[in-house]
C-alpha cells in the first residue's frame, strides 16, 4: 500500500489569544462529542424508552395478579326469618347486615388472544432493536460531523499560517524593491505591483482569521463546550491510500447493505409492520383467559345463611370474550396495517438505492481526492524549488521583480492547494468509511 505522509512544516498557531488555547486530538474530540452531544442523549433516551416498552409488552403474556378491596356501609333492610316447630324455633335466614367488607385476589392468564399479545410483544422488541440502530446511525453521523469540523479547523489554521508567512515574505520583497527603486534599478510600477499583491494577500489573511473563529465555534458546538473556547488541532492529516479504493465497487455496496444502521432499522420496521398485520387480524378471533379468584369477605355472599363474619371462598374458570360485530373496525385496522407494511417495503427498496448511490459517490470522490493529493504534493515541491531559484536569481539581478512575484504567488497557491487537497482526501476517506458502514 502506498503511503503519502503530508508534512506540515509551516503549521503553527499564529493568533494571539487572551486565554490559553486548548489543543485536542481527533480521538479525544470524538469521545467528548459522544458523551456530551444532546442529539446522542436524545437517541439514547429513545432507546431506553423502546426497551422499557418491549419489557412492558412482554408482561402481558404472563399471569396477572391483582388485589382489590371494598368497604361499604349498607342500608338497613327487613330481616327474613323462618319460624319452625320446636326444638328448632325461629331461624333468621337473611339478617339485616349494614356493613360489608371484601378482599379479592385475582389471577388471570391469557390462553388465546388471536396472536395479538405475542405479536405486540414482538413488535415492541423489533422497535427497540430499530431504535438501537437509529442510535448507531446518529453516532455515525455525529462522528463524521466531528471529523469534518476538526479537519476544517486544521485547514483554517494552516491556511492562516501560509498566508501570514506569505505576507511576511512579500513584505520583505517590497522592502527590497523599494531599495532598488531608490537606486534606480526598479520602477514605481514595480513597487506598486508588489504593493497591490501584498494588499490582496493581507485581505485573504484577514478572512482566514475569521474562518478560524467560525471553524472553532462549530467544533466547540459539537463537543458541547463553550463556543468562545479557543480550540486548536493537535493532529495533522496522514493521507494513506485506503484499501477500499482498491476494492470492487459492487463488493462495497454489498458490504454497506449489510452494515448500514439505517438499512437495518428499516428492515426491522418492515418486520414490525408485518407483525402488526397479524396482530390486527387477531381481532377476528375470540379472547380466552384462565382466571382464578379468592374472596375473603364479611359477609361472604356465597355463604348461606349470611352472617356478619369473615369467610373465604374461591373460584377458578375459563373466560371467553368474542367481539361478534364491531362495524368492520377489525377490517379497517387490518387495512391500515397492510398499507403501513407496503409503505415500509417500498421505503426499504428506496433506502437500498440511496445507500448504493451514496457508496458510489463517496468511492469516486475518494479516488479523485487521492489523485489530487499526488498532484498537489508534486506541485508544491516544484513551486518551492522554483521560488528558491528565482529568489537567488533576483538577488543576483538575473530575475525581474515580476518573476519573483509570480514565484511567490505560485508558491502560495501551491501550499494552499496542498493543504486543501490533503484535507479533502481525509474527509473523503471518512465519508467513504461511513457510507460502507465501517467505524471512523
Amino acid at each position: 500500500m502506498k503511503i503519502l505522509r503530508i508534512a506540515a512544516p509551516f503549521f503553527c498557531i499564529g493568533l494571539a489569544a487572551a486565554q490559553p488555547k486548548v489543543a485536542l486530538r481527533l480521538s479525544d474530540c470524538i469521545v467528548q462529542a459522544l458523551e456530551r452531544n444532546p442529539s446522542i442523549q436524545v437517541s439514547q433516551a429513545k432507546v431506553r424508552a423502546a426497551e422499557a416498552k418491549s419489557s412492558e409488552a412482554g408482561t402481558a403474556l404472563l399471569p396477572q395478579v391483582k388485589f382489590s378491596g371494598r368497604a361499604a356501609e349498607l342500608s338497613s333492610v327487613p330481616e327474613f326469618s323462618l319460624v319452625l316447630p320446636p326444638p328448632i324455633g325461629t331461624r333468621t335466614l337473611f339478617p339485616s347486615i349494614t356493613e360489608s367488607y371484601l378482599m379479592r385476589l385475582t389471577i388471570q392468564q391469557p390462553l388465546f388472544t388471536g396472536s395479538r399479545l405475542s405479536k405486540n410483544q414482538e413488535m415492541a422488541e423489533l422497535n427497540a432493536n430499530a431504535a438501537q440502530e437509529d442510535l448507531g446511525k446518529d453516532r455515525s453521523d455525529l462522528v463524521l460531523n466531528v471529523v469534518t469540523a476538526y479537519w476544517n479547523l486544521y485547514r483554517a489554521n494552516t491556511m492562516e499560517v501560509v498566508l501570514r508567512q506569505t505576507v511576511e515574505q512579500i513584505t520583505e520583497h517590497l522592502k527590497n524593491v523599494k531599495n532598488l527603486s531608490q537606486q534606480g534599478m526598479a520602477t514605481d510600477a514595480d513597487v506598486m505591483k508588489v504593493q497591490v499583491q501584498l494588499s490582496d494577500i493581507k485581505v485573504k489573511h484577514i478572512e482566514s482569521k475569521n474562518s478560524i473563529r467560525i471553524a472553532s465555534m462549530v467544533l466547540n458546538s459539537l463537543l458541547g463546550q463553550s463556543l468562545e473556547l479557543e480550540t486548536v488541532t493537535a493532529d495533522t492529516p496522514v493521507v494513506a491510500q485506503e484499501s477500499m479504493l482498491a476494492a470492487d465497487l459492487r463488493s462495497l455496496e454489498m458490504k454497506a447493505r449489510e452494515r448500514r444502521p439505517e438499512l437495518k432499522s428499516m428492515q426491522l420496521r418492515r418486520e414490525m409492520n408485518s407483525s402488526n398485520v397479524t396482530a390486527a387480524k387477531g381481532g377476528w378471533y375470540p379472547q380466552v383467559y384462565l382466571a382464578a379468584n379468592y374472596d375473603y369477605a364479611n359477609p361472604n355472599q356465597r355463604v348461606f345463611p349470611q352472617e356478619a363474619k369473615w369467610n373465604g371462598t374461591w373460584d377458578i374458570g375459563v373466560t371467553l370474550q368474542w367481539n361478534v360485530w364491531d362495524w368492520y373496525a377489525t377490517k379497517h385496522q387490518t387495512a391500515q396495517a397492510e398499507a403501513a407494511l407496503r409503505q415500509s417495503e417500498a421505503g426499504l427498496i428506496q433506502m437500498n438505492d440511496v445507500v448504493s448511490l451514496d457508496v458510489a459517490q463517496q468511492y469516486y470522490s475518494a479516488q479523485t481526492a487521492a489523485e489530487k493529493v499526488e498532484v498537489a504534493v508534486g506541485g508544491m515541491e516544484q513551486a518551492q524549488e522554483s521560488y528558491r531559484i528565482t529568489s537567488e536569481k533576483f538577488k543576483n539581478g538575473l530575475a525581474s521583480n515580476a518573476d519573483l512575484l509570480d514565484a511567490e504567488i505560485a508558491l502560495l497557491q501551491a501550499k494552499l492547494t496542498h493543504t486543501q487537497s490533503s484535507v479533502e482526501y481525509t474527509l473523503a476517506a471518512a465519508r467513504l468509511k461511513k457510507a460502507v458502514g465501517d467505524p471512523l
